[in-house]
């Protein structure tokens, strides 16, 4: 840098300015460039990685028939794809299936070379065209493989185009620079010289105590003072950077150990899986043995146990999609009026149920005085407040081996409840109780005994708890028990009649004079729904789809009540029930639908839909919702 030396300081600052400017400049535009560049290839390549995949998709067809005429002819779409210059698709041997040429003068090999060696899209950019070759995968089964080449020239004319105008900006924004810093460097000149020779100083002496004076209150001297700061951060930095390195050794602990809480997570959910399915699988095998010894009462007690898996299996799942979209922030609340008292005397009579199930009829299973003597409606989300109360009672239940269960509410004030579930079961230290609402984390006490479940009731209790306003807690001792509280704000309070609606459970009815039609186009379904009927006597017809079930409707006005799937091809339930509802507003329509969430049980009402079933359905509930709405109609007609 000998030629600044004889040069004037404006100069040199219109010359360092310049340099600076021009260098930072060209960087940028660089880095610009080829970020635009690179965005370009890369739109290109996904692009036709899309197209790409796509046609192999709708190839599986032709390739498992062998149906080269139609593999062409999905070839044929390629015209279509600006650039495309050829494409081939290879059966799974490596042997020509069928191609597409743009011009005729384009080579395709008739074979592949070494075809099992691709296990995933490849892609290869030359100077005059983009290669990409994807395997064509389904089910774990490899059909086959599809290969395109599309020509680049249009992405080597926007390259161009695009290192041009960067070029055309860049010399204007330097003549830009020079002109600016031509008239700016006269007040700055001065101060940086006095700011040189102090730095030298400083640089020098290695002496960072040094403090230069500020002697105005513009830049230079805001400058200054910075300078003087950056001198003291100096002397602070390592102090700073120790307490950096603390932090960053506490932080790789807290991820090494949620690392390991969710290993462990995932090897219990492994096993908490594969327990039910081997039970499922197991059971269900025995009884279709064709020469398995097996009397009537055992097979009965098979089905039972094969059940009880299956519905084990359902609650892990559910469990595992509710974790999944609480921590994606997906779960919505849906506030809405909720019979308070009706709820808890429904978990009541369910859990009931499950302790026969579970051989633990010796647990008084109990409601409290408010939960059985008053009728309450409040305003809250009444799908997940009993899964809050199903999540604590299962988990009392579980630890619970003689004793009761005892749950309910208690009025805190106007604006909030109380509620509660207590359990005379093993209880927990004070140790236990800070982890026992953690994520991924399961508390076993008794090292001798194995409490099956995941772990993650609990976890989700809380989280529900908290979207709806409240907060949770415990209170336990070890070999004494445990009690779990939450308060929920509500919005509406009001005392209901007397006569709520408790549906109760049957399989024993008589609907010989009843038609019922049922619109599911699952043949396995509609099979199951099918038998289940057949035992009320009632005349059962099918649909196979929404627009079926609508055109089945208008030639059969004697049906009395129909069962609705919601995803259906051609016209889907919801469609359905709303062209049914204006032919005739008062006939029942119930839904029964996999989608599970409020929102869609909103949508389903909304559509007018009379009520809705989850499945997998229970025989006992199915026949329960449909003679509610049958004796409604026999009232009203």
């Amino acid at each position: 840098m000998k030629v600044f030396q004889n040069i004037s300081i404006k100069n040199k600052i219109i010359s360092i300015i310049l340099l600076v400017s021009t260098i930072t400049m060209l960087i940028g535009f660089t880095i610009v460039g080829i970020g635009d560049i690179k965005s370009l290839k890369q739109e290109m390549l996904l692009n036709n990685l899309m197209n790409t995949k796509l046609i192999g998709e709708y190839s599986i067809a032709p390739l498992t028939f062998d149906d080269n005429i139609g593999a062409e002819n999905i070839l044929s779409k390629l015209s279509a794809i600006p650039g495309v210059k050829c494409g081939a698709l290879y059966d799974r041997n490596g042997f020509l299936f069928a191609s597409y040429k743009r011009t005729e003068d384009v080579f395709i090999p008739p074979l592949y070379e070494n075809p099992d060696e691709l296990v995933e899209s490849f892609n290869e950019f030359t100077k005059t065209f983009l290669k990409i070759e994807h395997p064509i995968i389904y089910e774990d089964f490899k059909y086959g493989i599809i290969s395109i080449q599309v020509d680049t020239s249009l992405l080597t004319k926007k390259t161009r185009d695009t290192i041009l105008i960067m070029l055309g900006i860049l010399i204007g924004m330097i003549i830009f620079s020079y002109i600016l810093a031509n008239r700016l460097q006269k007040p700055i000149s001065q101060p940086i010289l006095e700011l040189a020779k102090l730095t030298r100083k400083i640089s020098g002496e290695g002496d960072y105590n040094v403090r230069i004076e500020r002697k105005s209150n513009d830049e230079i001297g805001i400058l200054y003072e910075d300078f003087n700061n950056m001198l003291q951060q100096i002397l602070n930095r390592e102090a700073a950077r120790d307490e950096a390195d603390k932090k960053l050794l506490e932080a790789k602990e807290k991820a090494e150990e949620s690392d390991h809480l969710k290993s462990a997570f995932l090897a219990n959910m492994s096993h908490e899986i594969r327990t039910p399915m081997n039970a499922i699988l197991g059971f269900a095998e025995l009884i279709t043995m064709p020469d398995s010894e097996i009397a009537p009462a055992e097979k009965e007690n098979f089905v039972k146990l094969i059940n009880n898996s299956g519905n084990n299996l359902l609650r892990l799942i559910d469990d595992i999609i509710d974790i999944s979209k609480i921590e994606a922030g997906q779960i919505k609340i849906h506030k809405k009026e909720c019979h308070l008292n009706s709820t808890l005397k429904d978990i009541q009579q369910s859990f009931l149920e499950i302790r026969k199930h579970k051989e633990k009829e010796n647990i008084d299973i109990r409601l409290n005085e408010n939960a059985q003597t008053q009728n309450l409606v409040i305003k809250t989300d009444p799908l997940r407040l009993n899964q809050i109360f199903i999540n604590l009672i299962d988990n009392a239940l579980k630890f619970t081996e003689d004793g009761f269960i005892e749950f309910g509410y208690e009025i805190l004030n106007k604006e909030k409840f109380l509620f509660y579930v207590k359990d005379t079961g093993v209880g927990m230290d004070r140790a236990k109780k800070d982890l026992v609402f953690d994520r991924f984390t399961k508390i076993e006490d008794d090292s001798s005994r194995l409490y099956r479940g995941a772990g993650l009731g609990l976890a989700i209790s809380k989280s529900l708890v908290e979207l709806l306003g409240g907060e949770i807690w415990v209170e336990s001792a070890p070999s004494v028990g445990s009690t779990f509280y939450f308060n929920l704000p509500f919005d509406i309070i009001k005392e209901s009649d007397n006569n709520l609606q408790i549906i109760e459970l049957s399989d024993n009815y008589d609907w010989q004079n009843k038609t019922i039609l049922v619109a599911e186009d699952e043949p396995a379904n509609y099979i199951y729904i099918e038998k289940v009927l057949k035992t009320t006597k009632a005349r059962v017809l099918k649909a196979m789809n929404g627009k079926e079930a609508v055109e089945m409707y208008k030639n059969n006005r004697d049906i009395d009540i129909i069962i609705m799937d919601i995803k259906m091809p051609e016209m889907d339930g919801y469609e359905a029930t709303r062209q049914i509802k204006k032919i005739n507003k008062n006939i029942p329509i119930i839904s029964q639908t996999a989608y599970a969430m409020p929102g869609d049980i909103d949508k389903g009402l909304d559509s007018g839909m009379n009520d809705y079933l989850i499945k997998p359905v229970k025989p006992k509930v199915l026949l329960s919702i449909l003679n509610k709405h049958l004796n409604k109609l026999s009232r009203t007609g």
